[in-house]
């Protein structure tokens, strides 16, 4: 008879320690999964915070006029590369096998008797070596040489001067965003304001201490800011429109910028910045390797009339050899000197062309100083300017902000009209809006020096 087994008690303790364990488990490993989420989606939405920091680096690894200039060093290093390749021997080598509908012959006659003589195979099998190695060249090929490693000198340049301009771009585009931002905010308290004065005009209408011209009078002024509003929020969807294009990257619908207009007065000097705006901006740069350019294009435009020598060596390995059904070697070896006598004056058109590119850079290079000059005299000027007009502007919206604050009592006490309480209100708006737009102009006429002396590159 068979027994069943009851199970003891110290079993029963060890299968429900076992579950707590088990359970415990479990939560641990829910718990690690729910703090790596927690982490991404942190992660995530601090990818929707843009800095200005991070809006420069993110232009210079997407912008697509960065990525053209990038493009540009590496063809130019490629063309730099296959001109010092003229200095060194070219090796080519061919072969060919050739089929002969009938194997060559040659009759010979003796009196009536008349002999046939094949002179070769009917199947031809030839392979060569050639090496050709120039000379001299008249300082041709270094010319050309030198030519291209300017040339790629130039590329890079012009690299630095697109990287300039457009980290003073994204920085433009990122003040303009805070600006607008920051009109959006006064719009918003603006429109506050003018309905709290509506609804204080009503409520004065009511008790019969003001006409029904006041309460007409505020709510046009409340419609106004409202239209003003509406009109500063477009601004500020057209800002971010102009950010993102710069940054030429994909952002989440709702991304937002992090930063202020930085308030620090920036000491500069004149003489020096116009010295080193000279001495660093990519452009001038530029036109002194475009100099050398044209020198250089000068004397290789010369040398096209001068001769040339190049030693060539050939190596041949064929079947039939000399008539013979069997493989056989032969080479040799040649100096080739060319001397062009007339050229039908091209030459001599395409050294004109040198000279006179080589002086329109020098024109230009002096127009270039000077544009160059005026933007550091302007960008100095319009930071000091704007420096005035911020040290102003600072105690003018205080004196505003306390202005309406007396004004909205007085006429809550009715002692004045409604006139004089709008007056108070664009005062304060027309305070705050001169005072960030003076920060917005410093700003980027800081950016726009630093552009002017080629920091950025």
């Amino acid at each position: 008879m068979a027994h069943k087994r009851c199970p003891t008690k110290a079993g029963g303790n060890i299968l429900r320690n076992n579950s707590k364990m088990t359970a415990h488990r479990l939560c641990w490993k829910l718990g690690i999964v729910a703090f790596a989420l927690q982490v991404l989606i942190g992660v995530a939405f601090a990818e929707e915070i843009l800095t200005l920091e991070r809006c420069i680096n993110l232009a210079l690894a997407n912008n697509q006029d960065l990525k053209i200039a990038q493009k540009r060093i590496i063809e130019s290093k490629g063309k730099k590369q296959e001109a010092f390749g003229n200095f060194l021997p070219t090796l080519s080598a061919s072969g060919s096998y050739t089929r002969l509908k009938e194997s060559p012959k040659m009759s010979v006659s003796f009196g009536v008797y008349e002999e046939t003589f094949e002179l070769g195979p009917e199947d031809l099998y030839s392979t060569q070596l050639t090496l050709r190695q120039p000379l001299f060249a008249w300082w041709k090929i270094y010319h050309g040489d030198k030519q291209a490693r300017l040339n790629y000198r130039l590329v890079n340049e012009e690299y630095k001067q697109v990287k300039n301009n457009l980290i003073f771009e994204v920085k433009r585009a990122f003040y303009n965003l805070l600006l607008a931002r920051q009109f959006v905010i006064i719009a918003e308290e603006a429109v506050d304001v003018t309905d709290s004065h509506y609804k204080t005009a009503r409520a004065l209408y009511k008790e019969g201490r003001v006409s029904d011209y006041d309460v007409s009078r505020a709510k046009v002024q409340l419609v106004n800011n409202q239209t003003k509003l509406i009109k500063a929020k477009n601004n500020l969807k057209l800002a971010r429109e102009e950010l993102s294009f710069l940054l030429n990257t994909k952002l989440e619908e709702d991304w937002k910028v992090k930063g202020d207009f930085p308030r620090e007065k920036r000491e500069v000097s004149l003489e020096d910045t116009l010295g080193k705006a000279l001495r660093e901006r990519s452009e001038i740069r530029q036109l002194m390797i475009q100099e050398e350019v044209g020198k250089v294009s000068i004397k290789l435009a010369r040398a096209e009339n001068r001769p040339n020598l190049d030693f060539l060596a050939n190596y041949e390995y064929t079947n039939p050899f000399y008539n013979r059904e069997e493989w056989g070697e032969s080479w040799n070896v040649i100096l080739s000197l060319n001397f062009p006598l007339f050229s039908g004056l091209s030459n001599l058109g395409r050294v004109k062309q040198a000279k006179a590119g080589l002086e329109q850079v020098k024109i230009l290079r002096s127009q270039v100083e000077q544009r160059i000059k005026l933007e550091v005299r302007k960008a100095i000027f319009d930071m000091e300017e704007a420096r005035e007009r911020i040290e102003a502007q600072k105690e003018n919206v205080e004196l505003a902000r306390a202005n309406l604050k007396i004004a909205e009592e007085r006429y809550r006490l009715g002692l004045m009209s409604e006139i004089e309480l709008r007056d108070a209100q664009l005062s304060l708006t027309q305070a705050e809006t001169d005072y960030f737009q003076a920060l917005y102009d410093y700003n980027v006429a800081s950016a726009f020096l630093d552009r002017a002396i080629g920091k950025y590159q």
